[in-house]
């Protein structure tokens, strides 16, 4: 009888899994020998803060442990994922509130930093346990709508408000429509045909539809849109892009915590006639200037979307932007 001799050969991933699980489960011990340096931080709401530190510390211990074994580190990873997300509750609460520790208060620039190393290990673990957002094409993805395109958003110093989708691929082809809330609330779509019309009334809400030839030009960071009843002109900066596809998944959760946070913005939810919809946002981009021209008058200066239009169930960002966007509809 002969044996086999099976080798594992250690990867990166291994590495980095045995490091972060152990910083997890360093952090969770921390959280029963000093609970106190931790409690002003969780949220009041909650109630009993030593409860939710110790129980924080078990998860992490739990979690770190299980992120080092190869069997187990997909589910830790996963689990860890949404720890991180609901633990940042207490790191918002310290950043919004002014909490100090030992004493100290920080400055915003220093919780920017922690947000952003809060996002970076959630990408990190989600990495190296090889799920959401990194598990390749959606079993979902014949059976989607699938639009992509860009999404631009101002408003107005008349109030008005206007949010253009151009869509250079989608289930009808290249095309472009114009969602438009006036001051007093009327939310107007102006469609290129009525089988888009229908298509977009079905999910969203509005008040009156315009059926209108839409021309629109696209040339680096500028943006010119032209109808029956506006003229609209864009320009905006560079911006910073999501280097990654994520899943629906990742889209539906841990994506969306942090656009309603950071954007007061959705990333998914049910439309008017109960499809879903996952906005998967590539590229965001401040406007460096908008223009609009409605009936033949000046709407003035850009200016923040300041109420919420009510197409739908999310908004778009309050300070003027432009999106690049995967719109995938189920």
């Amino acid at each position: 009888m002969t044996g086999r001799h099976v080798e594992y050969k250690i990867t990166l991933r291994d590495l980095l899994a045995l490091v972060l699980g152990l910083a997890f489960i360093n952090v969770g011990i921390d959280h029963f020998v000093n609970p106190v340096w931790y409690e002003p931080i969780v949220p009041s709401l909650l109630g009993d803060a030593n409860f939710w530190v110790l129980a924080s510390g078990v998860f992490e211990v739990l979690f770190g442990l299980l992120f080092i074994i190869p069997a187990t580190r997909a589910w830790a990873s996963v689990g860890g994922a949404w720890m991180l997300v609901l633990l940042y509750w207490a790191n918002f609460n310290m950043w919004y509130n002014e909490i100090p520790l030992d004493g100290k208060t920080y400055d915003d620039i220093w919780h920017v930093v922690r947000l952003v190393i809060q996002i970076v290990l959630i990408i990190g673990i989600t990495w190296i346990g090889e799920v959401t957002p990194f598990k390749g094409k959606e079993k979902l993805h014949d059976s989607l709508d699938i639009f992509q395109g860009r999404i631009t958003s101002s408003g107005f110093q008349t109030g008005d408000r206007v949010v253009v989708g151009a869509w250079k691929s989608s289930p009808f082809g290249n095309f472009t429509d114009i969602m438009w809330a006036r001051p007093d609330g009327t939310r107007i779509l102006i469609a290129p045909n009525q089988e888009i019309a229908d298509y977009v009334t079905d999910m969203y809400s509005f008040d009156d539809v315009l059926l209108e030839e839409i021309n629109v030009k696209e040339e680096g960071r500028n943006l010119s849109v032209k109808c029956k009843t506006m003229e609209l002109e864009f320009s905006w900066k560079k911006g910073f892009a999501i280097p990654f596809k994520r899943s629906l998944l990742f889209i539906a959760t841990v994506e969306l915590f942090f656009a309603r946070l950071i954007f007061s913005t959705r990333t998914y939810g049910l439309t008017r006639n109960n499809r879903r919809e996952w906005y998967a946002i590539d590229r965001v981009s401040n406007l460096s200037h908008a223009s609009a021209n409605i009936c033949g008058e000046d709407m003035g200066n850009m200016a923040s979307m300041s109420k919420p239009c009510k197409f739908g169930f999310s908004e778009a960002p309050k300070k003027p932007a432009s999106c690049e966007v995967r719109t995938h509809i189920l």
